[in-house]
């Protein structure tokens, strides 16, 4: 079988943002890992345990089976029962010591919540909301767009950034279509009760600082920590011989591996794939001594669609975009119409190229330069080149009918354009170490951000305005994470080696 298969439970994130849809991937023979089954049949998600009665009637199309027999390729549509439903939402907690607490009322401090529910007849592009509030008042409001498949379990976390969340009788309530479907409800409960009064009312305590920089707050009482959003990172890690894919959240949990001889990363706008660069034996996966082999995948950009992975191989779909052995890393436009990528062919000095995601075109145009990024609104490239005899970071437009210089160091490396297309951030070499920097992006106001020992790279953008970088500061490599004022810097992510060459390490967050 080498159809699609109901996604793996979706990495946590307490709020998320609306991003637009990519265009559909041409339909071409799809690689699969062989050998086949000997016997053929469309695959089934597997069945949820009986959801809630709570039901909503949604208008849907026909949901998509692809199946394989030889070199054929079959497509199957079945209809999907009208009636969506979410099953009853249970409740886990984590401490601020680590511990893992089950139930509806949780003791102490309590830094994550994590919520967990199945899901049946649920439709692709149907709009979906989850809100969540605290006694009464409404803390939490995310709106998406469903992804997930038809069947399956969600799982979702609330945190406060580490801090403790607030005590009092928490809810969460998820809406599909703007009916609501299921809500449950849970209680943090101090772990002392409160002091009696005394004739000497002291002042509230103001907050730490990290929770001031996310406090909300409340229109009477003490201060109430916001949720901070959690986004998943795509990355790469060095073994020493190769480059591995994995996912991570923001806060260092879920970390997820998900291919070998892989690196450079980026998402496609709706998050349904990832697109990076194949090392050369990319086409044989390992797992438990046993090699799978995709037919007509080799080194260069390639795709996999993430509704497919599952620690099986053999239900992965890759896809060859251009046989390059060249590349390093691949950036999808925020459009979704084209993806850049760096390589050398046939010389010394690095070009970005592109090609086209509705029928894999090749693009005539090549911009001299290397490690570049796409403006949010996807008109513009930022890279680091040496064109015209100038060394720095260049800004063009996508057709690099235009361009301009905006800094003038030879050093400066890896930039990266914020969500709100306000700032670039990138790597300098002050000749002392090598540092992430910020600046506007017409090259004014340069600052610099991190000032550790070892070298801090490879900054990328979380979609709420964070700074995820790489950096040795420690002794060893790892991710870390903090403001883009510098501020709250952190590791998330240990034992990350970008590899010899920096480039492949690309990251990216949604």
């Amino acid at each position: 079988t080498v159809g699609a298969t109901s996604q793996p439970t979706s990495p946590a994130i307490a709020t998320a943002t609306d991003t637009p849809t990519s265009p559909p991937l041409p339909p071409m023979p799809i690689p699969k890992a062989t050998p086949l089954p000997p016997t053929l049949s469309a695959v089934q998600p597997a069945r949820a345990a009986s959801p809630s009665p709570s039901a909503v009637s949604v208008s849907s199309t026909p949901t998509v089976q692809v199946m394989a027999t030889g070199g054929d390729i079959i497509i199957a549509a079945a209809t999907p029962s009208s009636v969506a439903s979410l099953g009853a939402i249970t409740f886990s907690a984590v401490t601020q010591d680590g511990r893992t607490l089950e139930g509806d009322t949780f003791v102490g401090k309590i830094t994550e919540i994590h919520a967990l529910f199945t899901y049946q007849n649920m439709v692709d592009g149907v709009s979906w909301e989850r809100r969540w509030y605290l006694d009464g008042r409404q803390m939490a409001k995310t709106s998406d767009v469903w992804d997930k498949g038809s069947t399956g379990t969600f799982h979702l976390t609330l945190s406060a950034g580490g801090s403790p969340l607030s005590s009092g009788r928490w809810r969460l309530e998820l809406y599909v279509d703007g009916n609501l479907l299921q809500q449950g409800e849970f209680v943090i409960a101090s772990p002392t009760p409160p002091p009696p009064p005394t004739a000497i009312l002291l002042p509230t305590p103001l907050p730490s600082p990290t929770a001031a920089a996310i406090a909300t707050a409340a229109p009477t009482g003490t201060p109430t920590a916001a949720v901070v959003p959690v986004y998943t990172i795509a990355f790469s890690r060095w073994d020493g011989g190769k480059y591995d894919l994995f996912l991570a959240r923001t806060d260092g949990s879920g970390e997820k591996f998900l291919l070998q001889r892989a690196a450079g990363p980026s998402w496609s706008p709706d998050g349904r794939y990832l697109i990076f660069y194949g090392q050369e034996g990319v086409d044989r996966q390992e797992r438990d001594g046993i090699t799978y082999h995709f037919e007509g995948i080799s080194n260069g950009i390639i795709s996999m669609d993430l509704r497919t992975w599952s620690p099986d191989p053999s239900t992965i779909v890759l896809r060859q975009h251009v046989r390059e052995a060249t590349a390093r890393w691949a950036a999808w436009s925020p459009r979704g119409d084209m993806v850049a990528y760096d390589a050398r062919r046939g010389g010394p000095d690095w070009r970005i190229y592109f090609l086209g995601t509705a029928n894999n075109q090749q693009y005539q145009v090549e911009i001299p330069g290397e490690q570049a990024d796409w403006s949010p609104d996807g008109n513009y490239l930022v890279y680091r080149s040496g064109r015209e005899n100038r060394q720095g970071i260049w800004v063009s437009n996508r057709d690099d009918s235009s361009r301009v210089q905006i800094t003038a160091e030879g050093s400066d490396a890896f930039p990266r354009w914020s969500p709100d297309g306000r700032k670039i951030a990138f790597h300098r070499d002050s000749g002392q170490n090598v540092d992430i920097y910020i600046m506007n992006a017409d090259g004014s106001l340069v600052r610099r951000l991190t000032d550790a020992p070892g070298p801090d790279t490879l900054p990328a953008w979380t979609p709420d305005g964070r700074i995820v970088f790489r950096s040795a500061r420690s002794g060893s490599w790892g991710i870390y994470i903090m403001n883009a004022d510098s501020s709250g810097q952190r590791l998330i992510i240990p034992n990350a080696d970008p590899g010899p060459d920096w480039a492949f390490g690309r990251m990216d967050v949604r």
